[in-house]
């Protein structure tokens, strides 16, 4: 499993001793690190929406921010292993998921969309019969695909970034990402071109082991910074909105 951790071997160390909450302990976040403007490395640094986010929750818990990067699939994993305090990482609230884990309130809604070569247009309205579409492992792009468009190949990769560069390289036909993605992917790829493909009806949230301690306090966190401006603020930033 590929891991960068953002975090000194101190601090590591620290984090593992004892069960009981700690501010003095810094507040470990998975996260995967390739999927601007929500999260990415610019600079040897973790950036983005969801970086600020899980920030603004650490200083509010009085702790301080550290980030697990990793594959997006070993994300929640990663939260009953122990490896993670929480997770923030367009994460989708999902009853399979809610089976395993706990999530706090959503915080963001995003929309599905379909990236493709100017080149070579693909039309959703065909389903993608007999085409390659690609997607991140574990994610609910993926699950979408497989319920929703059985006549395609749904081929799964770590990143979307892998992902398209894949569709660049024509070993795929298209990449399912969310909006954000899409407008962040054709700003740099002049010959890329995305169109709508379902308005997502779930949000992302932060997920948590079940019966984690941070649930509660998290949540509290989360409200008073939607009431407050705060997230709206975040979004804009990020140009979210």
């Amino acid at each position: 499993m590929r891991l960068r951790v953002f975090f000194s071997v101190v601090a590591l160390f620290l984090s593992g001793c004892g069960g009981r909450e700690s501010s003095a302990l810094p507040l470990r976040i998975a996260l995967s690190a390739d999927y601007p403007p929500f999260e990415f490395v610019e600079k040897g640094k973790p950036v983005g929406f969801e970086v600020d986010l899980g920030r603004s929750v650490a200083e509010e818990l009085g702790r301080k921010a550290v980030f697990v990067d990793m594959s997006f699939s070993a994300i929640l994993p990663s939260l009953n292993a122990g490896m993670a305090d929480m997770a923030a990482s367009t994460i989708t609230v999902t009853e399979e998921r809610k089976r395993n884990f706990a999530f706090s309130r959503t915080y963001f809604c995003e929309e599905l969309q379909l990236l493709y070569l100017s080149s070579r247009p693909v039309d959703p309205a065909q389903k993608f019969r007999g085409r390659r579409v690609a997607c991140q492992l574990g994610s609910t792009m993926e699950l979408w695909l497989r319920q929703n468009a059985p006549d395609c190949t749904t081929v799964t990769v770590d990143s979307n970034v892998q992902a398209v560069e894949a569709l660049k390289a024509g070993q795929v036909d298209a990449v399912v990402v969310d909006g954000s993605q899409a407008k962040s992917f054709c700003a740099r790829n002049k010959q890329l071109r995305s169109i709508f493909l379902a308005r997502s009806d779930r949000g992302y949230a932060i997920a948590f082991s079940k019966n984690s301690p941070l649930i509660d306090p998290v949540n509290e966190i989360l409200e008073a910074m939607e009431k407050s401006g705060k997230l709206q603020q975040l979004k804009e930033k990020w140009g979210l909105l």
